[in-house]
């Protein structure tokens, strides 16, 4: 829409265009209604401020920059580094177990209340391009030990939640459940994709000690978990978590 605004003698009307992230603005300028245009020095001095504005206007145009240009102009290139261990510890976890929910408490609502609706009454979603991810917490028999992969998996059984729970116990962690379960982390945070991408290699890499630390475990062992479980449709035939948190139960 023309936007006008009205000078001394002069009316300037605002046009927007372009594109490929510049806007070039003309303007129309003329001579308000009831100007002595018989008057060759008023003609003279309209003129010529009207060359002056609309050459000072066009000049002033704009670009649009990219959030990670943004970044990039708002910390001189680099943006804050952020210690993935240190915010595992500090901040996710503590986060992770006030938020945690039972994991047929979260399947039950799937199914008895639709997906987007438990999503967003106990998940965390950061867009479309995201998956859902709920942080859980179960406990149940170890039934199997798969190390035949690097992405190695501790298959529960008894969890009561109706579906076979597995805890990805690396050494390889896949996925980015911690990185995006936690609301406080975001693209921005980044300068590139790249980077958005390693620190979610590097919170993975820190559940690996998580498991180390716990020790070894053997088939019918219990134990009690809180992770993170990513998932798009919440229709999984397996649920995976990533742990955050592992405990034996029964003192064993």
């Amino acid at each position: 829409m023309p936007i006008t605004s009205t000078t001394s003698n002069i009316r300037v009307t605002k046009l927007s265009g372009g594109s490929g992230g510049f806007h070039h603005f003309h303007y129309i300028i003329g001579v308000i209604r009831g100007a002595d245009m018989n008057n060759t020095s008023c003609i003279a001095r309209t003129f010529g401020l009207a060359i002056l504005t609309s050459t000072t206007l066009i000049l002033s145009g704009f670009t649009i920059v990219s959030s990670e240009e943004l970044i990039e102009i708002k910390t001189g290139g680099t943006p804050p580094s952020i210690d993935a261990s240190s915010l595992l510890y500090d901040d996710i976890i503590p986060w992770a177990s006030s938020s945690t929910r039972n994991v047929g408490e979260v399947l039950s609502a799937i199914e008895n209340q639709g997906f987007e609706t438990t999503c967003e009454e106990y998940g965390i979603q950061k867009g479309q391009a995201f998956p859902c991810t709920f942080w859980i917490q179960t406990s149940g028999v170890i039934d199997n030990i798969d190390t035949s992969s690097r992405v190695g998996k501790i298959t529960l059984s008894d969890t009561g939640s109706g579906s076979e729970v597995v805890i990805l116990s690396g050494p390889v962690i896949p996925g980015t459940a911690l990185r995006d379960g936690y609301p406080d982390i975001v693209y921005n945070d980044f300068s590139n994709q790249d980077a958005f991408a390693s620190f979610s290699d590097d919170l993975n890499n820190e559940v690996i000690s998580i498991i180390e630390n716990f020790g070894e475990v053997t088939p019918g062992d219990r134990i009690s978990v809180v992770g993170a479980y990513a998932t798009w449709t919440g229709m999984d035939s397996t649920i995976q978590v990533v742990p955050v948190s592992l405990e034996r139960v029964g003192g064993e």
